[in-house]
């Protein structure tokens, strides 16, 4: 919905809309547990879908179409590999932290992913920029791009508000040039694959210089930057 409409939040009636005109496809409907418990209701769509809303909202709807037939086809096969794997479609929640088990259902998944977006007509190009969501004051989102010399953009609050992003999320900055104006939207980031762990682990030394040398978990890392910048 978002990439259809940037300016505004998705709400039921407007994705029920999209589907009608088969802009989106069904989805994978999941449910989220957290210590055991029932914490509401979520959906897993096939990326191809935010294609299918840029193309329509550029009234191309045969390209648009296409794009949705393809998310229906690769969210069939996720069912398949993640009946495969034993997993429940709740592993693959883009802000959960995937499991092993989970990785060897996206790896297939991204290349199928791949496979069919070199046989559909390609969408408008847009410049996309990696970065961090660092900070809100309420009003304005401080968005950083990835790297060493990744420069800080100012960003509306609504507009990290309308792409249901949070600080601290990674995030794609799209700017897409309509001929007669800049589109300007955001997405979520994609994780970074953690490498496969060795059997035996290489000796990092001992004591305190062992624990110097090992990288913060995400968590605690998280946590002290945030303590840093409230000082």
């Amino acid at each position: 919905m978002h990439a259809f409409r940037p300016d505004h939040v998705a709400g039921e009636a407007q994705i029920k809309t999209l589907r009608t005109n088969e802009v989106l496809s069904d989805g994978i409907r999941f449910t989220r547990r957290h210590s055991h418990r029932l914490a509401g209701v979520g959906t897993l769509y096939s990326r191809l879908n935010v294609g299918a809303a840029v193309l329509y909202r550029r009234k191309d709807k045969e390209a648009a179409h296409m794009y949705c037939t393809a998310a229906r086809e690769i969210e069939e096969e996720l069912v398949t590999l993640l009946k495969n794997q034993r997993l429940d479609a709740s592993e693959l929640e883009p802000m959960a932290a995937p499991s092993q088990g989970a990785w060897r259902v996206l790896r297939p998944l991204c290349e199928l992913t791949q496979t069919y977006l070199e046989s559909l007509p390609t969408i408008p190009e847009e410049e996309c920029i990696t970065g961090i969501l660092q900070s809100t004051d309420g009003r304005k989102v401080r968005f950083t791009e990835t790297g060493s010399d990744g420069f800080d953009h100012e960003l509306p609050y609504a507009m990290m508000a309308a792409a249901g992003l949070s600080v601290g999320d990674p995030a794609l900055l799209l700017s897409e040039f309509t001929g007669a104006t800049i589109i300007t939207r955001l997405q979520p980031g994609l994780l970074t694959e953690a490498p496969e762990q060795d059997a035996e682990p290489a000796d990092t030394g001992s004591g305190i210089d062992a624990r110097i040398q090992q990288p913060l978990d995400k968590g605690i890392r998280s946590a002290l930057f945030d303590k840093l910048r409230s000082k």
